[in-house]
């Protein structure tokens, strides 16, 4: 019985840590303004000029003007997709900062998931295998070579 509910428990802490997950990962996304719309745009984008900041982060001429740029395009009710597409063909694959998620690129977004559920599920099956080993007992032989140690050292 105690077995049995053990194992219940883990389920349930597995199924809590993976609803927390989709939690995070889905969140409260609410409606957005264009504004907001355009400032999440610009943090995924590389400055072209500027070494290790985001449209968003960077001063340069050219940040300010891929930030109208953007800004313009929500205004005309373009999707998030058809934005990137246009700043990627005019500025080159390497102003994203977000990795395809298809193709050789989609192992950087699948293989830490799989090596987390991989690591979690060789530590249960560690531990479930260090709870099935029966404890060791003393036997009979056991009990007679100490006894006839003790009575070696006297």
């Amino acid at each position: 019985m105690t077995g049995t509910r053990r194992t219940i428990g883990w389920i349930v802490l597995g199924a809590l840590a993976a609803a927390f997950l989709v939690f995070a990962v889905v969140g409260d996304r609410g409606t957005r303004t264009n504004e907001d719309r355009a400032n999440a745009l610009a943090t995924r984008f590389a400055c072209p000029v500027c070494d290790g900041q985001s449209v968003r982060e960077s001063d340069a001429l050219i940040a300010r003007e891929i930030r109208k740029e953007i800004a313009t395009r929500i205004d005309k009710g373009q999707t998030d997709g058809q934005i990137r597409d246009y700043i990627v063909s005019r500025y080159g694959e390497s102003v994203d900062l977000t990795p395809a998620s298809t193709g050789v690129a989609g192992l950087v977004w699948i293989l830490p998931v799989v090596v987390f559920i991989a690591g979690a599920a060789g530590l249960t099956a560690l531990f479930i295998g260090w709870n099935r080993r029966p404890a060791r007992r003393a036997t009979d032989a056991d009990r007679e070579l100490v006894e006839q140690a003790r009575r070696g050292m006297t």
